[in-house]
């Protein structure tokens, strides 16, 4: 139970979107406020929807017919699959910037292919989001570590894992504690850190971002795919 815990966990460190929110919570003004705030909506949901499933699934007959064995070997097939789409969309990529260039524009014989679009829903749920997210408010920091905690697919396959394992109450509570505070690692460093060197602790996550901006969809699909066999091959070896 508490490797595949640790493993889900450390696979959600580096979500962009989590780090992303990190920065933008030590930009803003009373940033340790913000930060705290954030991390506080993040546990609300990570341990509050994880205590609700613990408690409730307990009585449920599938938390007794499900091992630790079977939750690792599914949450590496889980990872894999992950792994795959991402790796099949890098190609689909690549393949799309190979079209040549006249039918791309519309040439002789071509297919118009660009073409001016007006804004469509989704553009402007984006910019009406992007203005919410500029606010000082702590409600918006609040607001965005709820948002940010909802159950992921590492998030299910740890608790699958939590409930398999047959532990008693205080353990399971014990591993979904550490399940949320190794996935909020970067929150909650920043949080200490600026205390002692605020402008280094701003620079330090800014071109940790940026790093984790640049890296490509191939290098998270190796690191998806490396986690996954990991997780299988330690499922099947105890079946």
């Amino acid at each position: 139970m508490w490797t595949t815990v640790l493993v889900m966990a450390l696979a959600v460190i580096f979500e962009p979107i989590r780090l992303g929110l990190a920065v933008l919570m030590l930009n803003r003004r009373r940033p340790m406020l913000q930060l705290l705030t954030f991390l506080c909506g993040g546990f609300t949901m990570g341990i509050g929807v994880g205590l609700v499933i613990l408690f409730i699934l307990r009585t449920t007959p599938l938390a007794g017919h499900f091992t630790v064995a079977q939750a690792q070997v599914v949450a590496g097939l889980l990872a894999l699959l992950v792994a795959v789409v991402l790796a099949t969309n890098v190609l689909a990529r690549k393949l799309i910037h190979r079209v040549p260039a006249s039918a791309a524009v519309g040439g002789e014989g071509g297919v118009d292919l660009l073409e001016p679009t007006t804004p469509g829903v989704l553009q402007k749920l984006s910019a009406r989001a992007q203005e919410f997210l500029q606010g000082d408010s702590l409600y918006v920091a609040g607001v965005s570590g709820l948002a940010v905690a909802l159950p992921s697919a590492n998030y299910l396959g740890a608790m699958a894992a939590i409930l398999a394992s047959g532990a008693g109450p205080a353990a399971q509570a014990h591993a979904l504690l550490l399940f949320n505070v190794v996935a909020f690692t970067l929150v909650e460093i920043p949080l200490v850190s600026y205390l002692a060197a605020p402008q280094r602790t701003r620079a330090f996550m800014t071109a940790l971002q940026e790093w984790v901006r640049t890296r490509s969809h191939r290098e998270f699909a190796l690191l998806l795919a490396a986690g996954g066999c990991f997780l299988l091959v330690l499922g099947l070896s105890r079946l």
